[in-house]
């Protein structure tokens, strides 16, 4: 991740109270403190918004060593996150968040709190320190959070995690102004090291979904309803073809007796074409069938961009570096 440093700017500062206060919220003549290292802040507020004119922010009255925008912009963050997550505990309430895993590339959701009981700031793990630690309640972390401004986790705190079983959270932050929504950005993390699918038994790695789809469509010779039945490529989690739908040619039995289930008509014809037998969609009222060359083009591309009506279903696993483990499981 590279950041900016030279537009991070100090925007929050402290009053006299201790209360935190946004630059452009604050009134000259008054004192403001760093919220990092307690000393005097100069609050810079000209009014001006033309080119080359800086946004409302403060400065050290005296430099200090150490005291950065970029490390009081990682300090304000998980503090404030901090004290986020732990009203949501004490007043018992889920905390959403929706993540991209990048092991099976879909989108997940959950509430972040399910299994937490306390969440404690700059946590002792023993060989790491995170920036936030959830706790469960056997007073374990469940999981950590991380918010990165210019460095990535160190090798021996993600090798922690690991092997401890924790769930790695990360937030990207890039710069000041996403301290005004603190909430936003922890409900959507950059990166979640969990993903909700099984693990493969042989290479413990994510398995991946193996979904087929169910187009509703016409018959291309007599204009007769029939159901296309296949199965989505790599992107939507089967890999027995890479990057390219399964037709029933290259269906098991279990996929074969699904399908029938839902109404497809699944038949063994001779094509000329590729002089050989195949199983195919077919119809049921001219007995013609959708031949392997034609399926994508004329009934899996238009259904994928909702030119036809069809429906997904979650019918089990594979994994991407175990071609044998093929696992059939209807959800």
């Amino acid at each position: 991740m590279t950041v900016d440093k030279t537009q991070i700017l100090y925007t929050q500062g402290k009053d006299s109270s201790g209360k935190l206060i946004f630059a452009k919220d604050a009134e000259k003549g008054l004192n403001y403190f760093c919220p990092l290292c307690n000393t005097e802040f100069i609050l810079r507020k000209s009014g001006n918004t033309g080119k080359g004119s800086k946004r409302p922010h403060f400065a050290h009255k005296n430099l200090t060593v150490n005291c950065t925008p970029e490390t009081v912009l990682h300090f304000l963050f998980k503090t404030q996150a901090y004290e986020l997550i732990k009203r949501h505990i004490e007043e018992n309430k889920p905390l959403n968040f929706t993540w991209m895993c990048k092991h099976c590339e879909e989108k997940h959701s959950g509430n972040l709190l399910k299994k937490v009981k306390s969440v404690k700031l700059e946590h002792d793990l023993g060989s790491c320190i995170p920036d936030i630690a959830l706790i469960d309640e056997n007073e374990k972390a469940f999981a950590v959070i991380e918010v990165v401004v210019s460095h990535s986790p160190e090798e021996n705190s993600l090798k922690c995690y690991k092997e401890n079983k924790i769930i790695l959270i990360q937030i990207n932050l890039e710069n000041e102004l996403q301290l005004e929504n603190v909430q936003e950005k922890l409900t959507n993390p950059d990166l979640v090291e969990f993903c909700f699918n099984p693990k493969c038994k042989k290479c413990d790695n994510y398995l991946l979904k193996k979904r087929m789809v169910i187009i509703e469509a016409k018959c291309w010779k007599c204009d007769n309803d029939i159901k296309i039945a296949g199965i989505n490529g790599q992107n939507d989690g089967v890999i027995r073809k890479i990057n390219s739908h399964l037709t029933p040619t290259d269906f098991n039995e279990n996929e074969i007796e699904f399908a029938r289930s839902k109404g497809v008509n699944l038949v063994l014809n001779y094509s000329q074409t590729a002089r050989m037998k195949y199983l195919a969609n077919s119809c049921r009222k001219c007995k013609s069938f959708i031949g392997d060359f034609h399926s994508f083009e004329e009934y899996y591309a238009p259904a994928e961009y909702g030119d036809l009506k069809s429906q997904k279903y979650d019918i089990g696993f594979v994994c991407k570096n175990c071609p044998e483990v093929d696992i059939f499981k209807i959800e």
